[in-house]
């Protein structure tokens, strides 16, 4: 009796093992994939973003005044992979540098370095009009709330966490690219501020980011 026992588990043993094998095959798992990415947005400069005055003599620096280089302009695009509202912001990386009153602006006031413990000047960037959305002439617009509300007529680039965008009316708007013209106008500090006994590198610094709105 022990046998047939025995025998009759390894029988049903086998018979549910050959059933599961027959019966293993009959689902299949389908999958959906994929990725919802945001549009993606990326800045760029001409000429590589630098402003180059090349060498300047220290004999041209005005005596006992501040003295103004000549405005330099430099493009700036804003190129993105799908219509997206977007601006920009800029922060002075120079800021710890920055000469109090050699710009009209004290939000527009960007710092050109330190060098031996004196400040080299200062520059400002301002926005022209001839910036375009998609291709068409568009507005300079600005908020100071972060993007909760918008004012047209952009001019200075100001460091102070403001908004900086393109419409072709009022308000941001989907766009794909952007692009403006920028005019850097640099300002050296006054010669008895400066040790001019060296060289003087201009070592002036901003980054600009872009804002999804």
């Amino acid at each position: 009796m022990k046998k047939i026992t025995l025998l009759s588990t390894v029988a049903a043993t086998a018979f549910a093992m050959f059933t599961c094998a027959a019966y293993a095959a009959d689902t299949a798992e389908l999958k959906v994939k994929g990725v919802i990415k945001p549009a993606a947005c990326t800045p760029s400069f001409s000429g590589g973003g630098v402003i180059d005055y090349g060498v300047i003599p220290a004999s041209s620096l005005k005596a006992d005044a501040y003295t103004t280089l000549p405005t330099k302009e430099v493009n700036l695009s804003i190129t993105c992979d799908a219509a997206v509202k977007v601006a920009f912001k800029a922060k002075d990386n120079r800021a710890n540098s920055v000469v109090s009153g050699i710009v009209s602006e004290a939000e527009a006031n960007f710092g050109l370095g330190t060098v031996a413990g004196k400040n080299v000047g200062g520059y400002i960037i301002n926005i022209s009009r001839a910036s375009t959305v998609d291709g068409a002439a568009a507005n300079n617009i600005y908020s100071l709330d972060s993007g909760k509300s918008w004012s047209n007529g952009a001019g200075n680039v100001w460091n102070n966490g403001a908004l900086f965008g393109f419409s072709t009316g009022s308000q941001p708007m989907s766009t794909k690219q952007l692009n403006a013209k920028l005019n850097v106008t640099t300002v050296l500090n006054k010669p008895a501020n400066l040790p001019l006994t060296q060289e003087v590198p201009l070592d002036g610094s901003a980054t600009f980011e872009v804002i999804y709105l």
